[in-house]
């Protein structure tokens, strides 16, 4: 199924308000930026994690559903990383202090048709606690590459071209006074030879 231009903007029209809508109630969950990643690409997604706990958080633990794959995970300071196969992204061996706020990094790639994804967040406790957040993800249409939308810009300006010509054309059929006989100061009016 392919979407135009105008699918893409209604999805993220109504990503935005709903991020809109529901800021009050997701100021403390993990925030994606960018929310979005266009089917059969990449994107470079930063993941905001706060800890609303009185203990420090131990590791943070990202889930793929299918659709989605984790092609990178990037390195975070004072944090290890790792992957288990292309679904799940884990970042340990760090502490993140109660009320303080980190970054994680990954690349998703999308295989999934243009709509909604959830990814899986679970903070991780040292005393066995987690707190799961779902972090919805916008898959857009597939991007164009500039040559294609070039081609396109040049067929349709063509086109245009060519409509402008022919409007032209029949202006000056059409138009009284006009042509080569009038150009050539020939006026014909009156001779038989010649219909008016």
């Amino acid at each position: 199924m392919r979407c135009s231009g105008w699918s893409s903007l209604a999805i993220s029209a109504c990503s935005g308000i709903a991020a809109l809508v529901l800021a009050d109630a997701a100021a403390a969950h993990v925030i994606a930026m960018p929310t979005y990643v266009a089917s059969k690409g990449s994107e470079s997604i930063l993941l905001a994690v706060p800890n609303e706990r009185e203990k420090p958080m131990t590791s943070f633990v990202v889930k793929a559903p299918s659709g989605l794959e984790i092609s990178h995970v990037h390195p975070a300071p004072g944090w290890d990383e790792s992957t288990e196969g292309t679904s799940t992204a884990t970042w340990s061996g760090g502490s993140l202090p109660p009320r303080k706020e980190v970054g994680f990094r990954l690349t998703l790639t999308a295989e999934a048709q243009p709509g909604t994804l959830d990814l899986d967040a679970e903070q991780r406790y040292p005393d066995g606690g987690i707190v799961q957040w779902p972090v919805t993800m916008t898959v857009t249409p597939p991007a164009k590459s500039p040559s294609q939308n070039l081609a396109l810009a040049g067929v349709v300006g063509l086109i245009g071209l060519l409509t402008i010509a022919a409007i032209v054309m029949l202006a000056r059929r059409r138009s009284p006074g006009t042509g080569v006989a009038a150009a050539n100061g020939h006026d014909h009016a009156g001779d038989p030879n010649v219909e008016a």
